[in-house]
């Protein structure tokens, strides 16, 4: 087994894509090139290519002012195992990576446990879907402007074009992101703030292994990573696996310093979540009360708009503490603070989950983290910094009358996982899905949880309190529009993929702080 560090190694970090390091917040534009490989040798030409192209963790440099030098843009790749299989991967290969990521996110079992049914189910997706082209790759692409951006997507499309047709991009099926300003997603309320820190990126946090192949997880064990017979990697490109268990001729790790990567888009009702709002308003304060509405949305999200964590600030909003991060629930086992059926309470439940004590609970949900790389899209639907003021007339006047425009927006989630089966899945089927979790009845995550499904009590939001509050039925404000599992592979890996030709040139990419 490999050794436990602090840190990773300036040359693991070389080999480590950027994407699995940073959400790159300076650049707040973002493209998504879904790509199809319809020839193996031209495949692993495009990835040699490609290659040269990929921004890694390798620390920013420092100008004479000590300053870090910011990339202005930075490219990341991702492979489905069709796209492995595509490049020419033997399946003597292909059969040790994980049922879950050969299986994909669509198939019907998988689409039980994450909910993805009715209006989510994967036959009605815009990719990654039954009725969908097969999605090979991707290329993930940030830069900061939207002209630097389009000037990075044709990069890339030229390095397409060299393939003939044996690379393409799925025609129509580019999607663009970008970050909101002050960070708020389209219902409004600040995101991105409970990241996990990678202890071998930052010093400490979540093990390393929890997030990125070849080290330590939360157990001190090395998860299972995709493998190489010795005889297919005759330039010896790949290192051995670190197993005490396996002879001389150890097969070759083609996983290490690679992760899972978990993509989906999703589609939020804005109009809905907030007429709902107004109606239970009306049904439970007899008036419209936009101040009550963003009240009873916060309890939903378990954040105040400007991010203020509710097991800190009950009471009202403080901006202040937007960005905090530092609390537990132990002193709110109850969710008389912040509801237990908050969604960010049930992403990450931290000290309390019933009917385990506070150490096994934290032990619990380090186990199950997800790092989220997620991008809006579309415009938003109000502005959302009038929620800082919910009582005021602006507020009143947007969340009164507020209807839908009829354009798409929502967010295109991303998160890194070293395990798809036990990091995003069992989030969101056990812990987000789940109308029991943690004591809870009839009530699942009323964000990011699914539809009540046939013979299921219709889920409600319980907001302890006195007197308690126990909403109507909530109906589905998130919409499943793709899903599509991933494996970025190393600098080393990609390498290897491309047929580790010598003209393979080692790239020297940056990573966000």
């Amino acid at each position: 087994m490999a050794e436990e560090t602090t840190r990773l190694p300036e040359a693991a970090l070389r080999d480590l894509q950027g994407f699995i390091a940073s959400g790159y917040g300076h650049l707040a534009a973002a493209a998504y090139l879904f790509v199809r490989v319809n020839d193996a040798a031209a495949g692993r030409r495009w990835i040699g290519r490609l290659a040269t192209s990929i921004s890694t963790a390798a620390p920013w440099p420092v100008d004479a002012d000590g300053h870090r030098i910011k990339p202005p843009a930075a490219v990341n790749v991702a492979f489905t195992a069709p796209g492995l299989h595509a490049c020419g991967l033997p399946p003597a290969v292909h059969c040790t990576f994980p049922s879950e990521f050969r299986e994909g996110a669509a198939v019907p079992h998988r689409s039980r446990i994450l909910g993805d049914t009715e209006e989510s189910a994967p036959e009605a997706w815009e990719l990654g879907g039954p009725a969908n082209p097969p999605v090979h790759a991707i290329i993930i692409i940030h830069a900061r402007t939207d002209a630097e951006l389009d000037a990075c997507c044709e990069a890339q499309r030229r390095l397409l074009e060299e393939s003939g047709d044996g690379v393409s991009e799925l025609a129509g099926s580019m999607q663009r992101g970008y970050r909101p300003a002050h960070d708020r997603e389209p219902f409004g309320f600040r995101d991105g703030i409970a990241q996990p820190a990678i202890a071998g990126i930052a010093g400490s946090g979540v093990p390393t292994g929890e997030f990125i192949l070849g080290y330590k997880n939360h157990y001190r064990s090395i998860p299972p990573t995709p493998v190489v017979p010795s005889e297919l990697d005759p330039r010896g490109i790949l290192r051995p696996l670190d197993n005490p268990y396996h002879a001389a001729r150890a097969p070759r790790d083609l996983g290490r310093n690679g992760s899972y990567i978990v993509y989906r888009k999703l589609a939020q009702d804005v109009a809905g979540f907030w007429r709902f709002m107004r109606e239970e308003s009306l049904r439970i304060r007899g008036n419209v009360d936009s101040a009550f509405m963003v009240w009873l949305a916060t309890r939903f999200v378990g954040r105040w708009p400007s991010g203020a964590p509710l097991a800190r600030f009950p009471d009202t909003d403080d901006p202040r503490h937007g960005g905090r991060d530092d609390f537990l629930y132990g002193h709110d086992p109850d969710g008389f603070a912040c509801p237990v059926g908050a969604h960010v309470r049930r992403a990450n439940p931290r000290d309390v989950i019933k009917p385990n004590g506070p150490q096994q609970s934290l032990s619990m949900s380090e186990a199950h983290r997800l790092l989220r790389r997620g991008r809006a899209f579309g415009p938003p639907l109000f502005d959302p910094l009038l929620l800082q003021d919910p009582g005021g007339a602006p507020a009143r006047d947007a969340l009164g009358e507020i209807r839908d425009d009829g354009r798409a927006r929502g967010t295109h989630f991303f998160c890194v996982n070293a395990s798809i089966k036990s990091q995003f899945e069992f989030v969101q089927q056990t812990w987000c899905n789940n109308p029991h979790f943690s004591g809870l009845r009839d009530n699942k995550d009323p964000i990011a949880g699914d539809a009540a499904r046939a013979g299921e009590p219709p889920s409600r939001m319980a907001i302890p309190g006195r007197p308690p509050i126990r909403t109507s039925a909530l109906p589905r404000f998130v919409t499943v529009k793709a899903g599509v599992y991933f494996f970025m592979p190393s600098l080393t890996a990609l390498r290897f993929l491309a047929g580790g030709g010598d003209d393979v040139k080692r790239p020297t990419g940056a990573r966000a702080a």
